[in-house]
């Protein structure tokens, strides 16, 4: 059973290795257990293969509850929630991807491999589990024993409530396990296709050992004038015949203009919150000692602590007061600009303290007050005897306690509980080398502590700090709100909306390339209902009014185009297509003026750049001083000529050049056909990590979670 003890101890550790485990949960077969036999609507489908909304709920659920457990949280903000679900969805049509596609060769993985693997002991996943020995490592022994005792007392409600979190977890983690191992297995094959050769190798070899100095004579095809060539209908239509396999749009894209108005304080909200904090402040002034209390009542983003912080612990507008002011006077109302506040605050206290102290302390309980005080006599008189503090620790069951730091990161600005206090001052005021006794109040402890070390003696202060931010009142919400509405109900159209918004003071913004899988409208919170109306909505229609970001946000949008799934429309590559006609054109007329003159001569001509560039190598475009471009055909035809060898015109992204070459460099390295076969691998396998994008563009994938999440 001492494994057992282990795992209820390490209780809280087991959920965050069950977030690790959680991806094959989440994308592997799992998800079928849960699906429903009832006919739902569905978040999406991977081939006409749908997944429920329920099913998909379920998967988020199980996700976003472990990544709440793991950081200690009981809720997400509204980014973390969309993460999550982009992630379930992410892996959920990765998995059934890879699955499929093993399917199809009769790629498996077996019981035998997994338990191969447990046995062998070295995945890295498992050394991440509770089940290791004294040495850190795993230790499948200790695993059975746990399975063996789980299965034995699983019928105990006790028991399970303490330990099925283990045992799930452990199934987690052979799933994760499984799907990896299959997606090595795959990922294995397409990388086994590539290989080298001793003639591609001697061949890679050469070119990627030498480096070209090169001088260059660059011609820009800015330097002729655009409309002096002109491209046709039937020009551009062709053009995009030819590269149409690269504008295909995967998912339909939408875009959008629209008005987002923020909400602020009015001036009379501002003066309000100044006048209550005088009042604060008079009461400060009175000499009220119940600082917290009064803290909690005003709403202070600032805590209260009896501790003596860091200046840098308190709001910039209290830290270049903190010197100059008089212990006990109180300063404010403050107005910040920087965050829209108002600040009174008090100085309590000032003093020097170590920034960091090193101690040790050993905490006595007992079951009454008599007790307890004898016990920490006892052990006190030991302890300054001379007794090694690191065996009566140990006696005690606080094995660590022998060499603790507390710094002030520990407490600046932070209210810590009443009950720590003293403590904390105890050990930051403490005599170096002294035992000492602390009274824990309404704890039934006292504490015996030792102050080792201190470092770095700092100005610390007390201060009472009331801040408050201005909020705007429901009045300011309404006048913005009924503003806002007009302007919404003067826009019948999209033309509309851009032409009234300056008379309202308002600004039309763009969202371009908004898709199924887009979260958010003008970057704010709470605007899902917007995404499915842009998805809703005809073009140039105009939205209703959203009220959105945290409460204090007004939208409104109108569409203004849809580029639906498949290829790019024409017109909207015309200008760039027109654009690489007129180079093309231009490189034609550039390159006949060059032919028949010598480097020489172009070098002089008016409308030529010249420029050197050096260390120029096959693997990488050259990039060309003259014309602030990277030119790849440069570093192919480079390679390819001798010293003192002028090129033929070259055309380029930027410009028609003529290089030449003026040294060429060859590096020490000498051949090796092995080595370099293997390098010419291992390139191939760099580009087999692509594999899965190339499933994911032959596969009908279509993605509704915007109507359900």
């Amino acid at each position: 059973m001492a494994t057992l003890q282990k795992l209820r101890n390490m209780g809280p550790l087991l959920v965050i290795f069950v977030g690790l485990a959680l991806f094959a949960f989440i994308a592997g077969d799992a998800w079928r257990l849960f699906q429903s036999n009832t006919s739902m609507q569905n978040v999406g489908s991977i081939d006409g293969e749908e997944l429920s909304a329920m099913d998909f709920q379920k998967m988020y659920e199980e996700y976003s509850n472990v990544v709440k457990f793991t950081r200690g949280t009981s809720s997400l903000t509204e980014d973390e929630s969309n993460s999550i679900k982009d992630e379930v969805w992410e892996t959920y049509v990765n998995s059934e991807l890879i699955k499929r596609e093993a399917e199809k060769i009769g790629l498996t993985v077996t019981e035998a491999e997994l338990q191969a693997i447990v046995n062998a002991g070295a995945h890295p996943l498992l050394h991440q589990t509770p089940f290791r020995n004294q040495q850190g490592v795993f230790d499948k022994d200790i695993l059975n024993e746990f399975l063996a005792q789980y299965n034995l007392n699983k019928e105990n409600p006790e028991f399970a409530e303490i330990y099925k979190p283990a045992y799930d977890y452990w199934k987690f983690i052979e799933k994760t396990i499984m799907q990896s191992l299959l997606m090595s297995k795959y990922q294995a094959l397409i990388q086994n296709s590539f290989f080298g050769n001793p003639i591609v190798a001697k061949s890679n070899f050469e070119i990627n050992n030498s480096t070209y100095d090169i001088e260059v004579a660059a011609y820009p095809y800015a330097a002729l004038k655009g409309d002096e060539f002109t491209a046709t209908e039937g020009e551009v239509k062709s053009l995009y015949n030819e590269k149409k396999s690269s504008y295909k749009e995967p998912v339909e894209k939408r875009s959008i203009k629209y008005v987002s108005y923020k909400v602020t304080p009015s001036a009379l909200d501002r003066e309000e919150l100044k006048n209550e904090l005088n009042e604060y402040a008079d009461s400060l002034k009175a000499g009220n000692e119940e600082y917290a209390a009064l803290v909690r009542i005003t709403g202070s983003e600032i805590p209260y602590s009896k501790l003596a912080w860091s200046k840098s612990a308190y709001p910039e507008e209290v830290q270049v007061r903190l010197d100059s002011v008089a212990l006990n006077s109180v300063v404010g109302p403050i107005y910040s600009q920087s965050d829209d506040s108002y600040t009174v605050f008090k100085t309590i206290s000032k003093t020097t303290l170590p920034d960091s102290v090193q101690y040790r302390m050993l905490a006595i309980t007992a079951d009454t007050a008599e007790r307890l005080n004898e016990l920490t006599d006892s052990l006190a008189k030991v302890l300054k005897g001379g007794a090694n503090f690191k065996e009566v620790a140990k006696k005690y069951g606080q094995e660590g306690n022998d060499s603790l730091w507390i710094t002030s990161a520990n407490y600046d600005g932070i209210a810590i509980a009443e009950g720590n206090v003293a403590l904390v001052n105890a050990i930051l005021n403490g005599k170096k080398g002294a035992y000492a006794v602390i009274d824990m109040e309404n704890q039934n402890t006292k504490v015996i502590y030792q102050v080792l070390a201190t470092k770095n003696p700092v100005q610390k202060y007390n201060a009472v700090v009331l801040k408050r931010k201005a909020e705007f009142s429901k009045e300011t919400y309404n006048d913005a709100y009924n503003k806002f509405s007009q302007y919404v109900a003067s826009c019948k159209t999209l033309a509309d909306l851009e032409a009234n918004a300056e008379e309202f003071g308002y600004r039309v913004m763009t969202q371009n390339n908004v898709t199924t899988a887009t979260h958010k409208i003008a970057n704010l919170n709470g605007t899902r209902d917007a995404v499915k109306w842009v998805f809703a909505a005809e073009k140039e229609d105009v939205s209703p009014l959203y009220e959105c970001g945290e409460s204090d946000y007004l939208l409104v949008a109108a569409l203004s185009k849809i580029q639906e799934k498949g290829y790019t429309n024409i017109d909207v590559l015309k200008p760039s297509l027109t654009f690489e006609i007129q180079n093309d054109k231009k490189a034609e007329k550039i390159i006949a003026d060059m032919k028949g003159k010598s480097f020489d001569q172009l070098k002089k001509e008016a409308n030529i750049k010249t420029c050197e560039t050096k260390r120029i190598t096959f693997s990488a475009p050259a990039y060309i001083s003259a014309t602030a471009a990277s030119e790849p055909a440069i570093s192919a035809a480079a390679s390819k000529m001798q010293v003192g060898e002028v090129s033929a015109p070259i055309k380029g992204n930027s410009a028609v050049y003529v290089i030449k070459v003026v040294a060429k460099n060859e590096k020490a390295d000498e051949f090796d056909a092995k080595s370099e076969e293997n390098n010419i691998r291992m390139r191939g396998l760099r580009d087999s990590n692509r594999f899965l994008n190339d499933i994911v563009e032959k596969t009908e994938i279509e993605d509704n979670r915007y109507l359900f999440f």
